[in-house]
């Protein structure tokens, strides 16, 4: 069985739903959790989840001491910038695993292992949600040399991890190392599709088509696992739901369902719920979760509306 070690620092505050966050984590044994932080101790163990803590400044510190920049950015997302570098900066924790990642807490994990099976991980290196690039919301990699030094051929890597702008190292340069045709096909997907046919339909042509690129690009050959889970849920600008998306998702027994398709989902990536979008301004939902206990054994429905537990008669 492959052992996979997943690498989240969050600093700041635990956002509301973090305790089942942090369940949905344990029901996930096979994977383990490092939280790197300076939160409030968590007071619910799991056997699968290790909590560092540290300050913020003290993390920027050890980074800038193992890859010999000045890492002193002033916003805490700026560490989604650091994603591909983690495999090098915390190889003393993953020494001992065959794969490392990284994830975000706006997510609600089903069971990973459904979709990501012992066959599958002695098959391939790399694991995306996406079709078409690295996933930021949850990707592993083979922890062996390839990956853990391909951060270092990010153009001028130092000079972007030492300035304050969020380039999105992850999906964007990290990910086009991974998967070099992922540049062309996403000007083609945004100069062209989006172009002509406006994004719901360029959208939907895109993920419809997309396994034609699989065969293409011989991805099985170059061991990438790709392939689009449908996780993050589309609103459009006037905040509505696209008309092929889910209105509200489940949670239940360490399994995410949907009243869409009713099937089975890895995780649910509720970053779109938590938002109203209108037009290009994000404003923060208040109120968004509704759970009053840590009794996460009953069935709760996430929507729009939030977290709620769904009453059965």
């Amino acid at each position: 069985m492959a052992k996979i070690a997943i690498i989240i620092p969050y600093f700041g505050k635990w956002p509301e739903w973090m305790q089942l966050y942090l369940y949905s984590c344990s029901k996930n044994e096979f994977i383990d959790w490092y939280f790197f932080t300076d939160c409030e101790k968590v007071d619910v163990i799991y056997k699968n989840l290790y909590f560092i803590y540290l300050s913020f400044e003290e993390y920027c510190y050890n980074v800038s001491k193992k890859l010999e920049i000045d890492f002193k950015p002033m916003p805490a997302y700026k560490l989604c910038d650091l994603r591909p570098f983690y495999g090098y900066i915390h190889q003393d924790i993953l020494k001992e695993y065959d794969f490392w990642g990284f994830a975000d807490v706006d997510v609600l994990w089903g069971n990973i292992k459904d979709f990501y099976s012992d066959n599958l991980l002695s098959k391939y290196d790399v694991f995306s949600t996406h079709n078409d690039r690295l996933s930021g919301h949850f990707c592993i990699l083979r922890n062996d040399l390839r990956y853990t030094n391909l951060c270092f051929k990010i153009k001028d890597w130092h000079t972007k991890l030492e300035s304050e702008q969020n380039f999105a190292l992850d999906e964007g340069e990290f990910s086009r190392l991974i998967f070099p045709q992922s540049k062309i096909i996403g000007k083609f997907y945004r100069q062209i599709m989006m172009k002509w046919m406006g994004w719901k339909l360029a959208w939907e042509t895109y993920y419809t088509f997309f396994p034609f690129f699989h065969a293409v690009f011989q991805f099985k050959k170059r061991k990438l696992y790709f392939k689009e889970q449908h996780t993050t849920p589309i609103l459009s600008n006037d905040g509505t739901l696209y008309k092929y998306e889910a209105e509200n998702w489940f949670y239940e027994n360490g399994k995410i369902t949907n009243d869409r398709t009713k099937k089975e989902y890895i995780y649910l990536h509720f970053m779109i719920f938590k938002k109203n979008n209108f037009r290009n301004d994000y404003f923060w939902k208040e109120d968004f979760y509704h759970l009053k206990n840590s009794d996460f054994t009953k069935k709760i429905i996430i929507n729009k509306q939030g977290f709620n537990t769904l009453e059965t008669k």
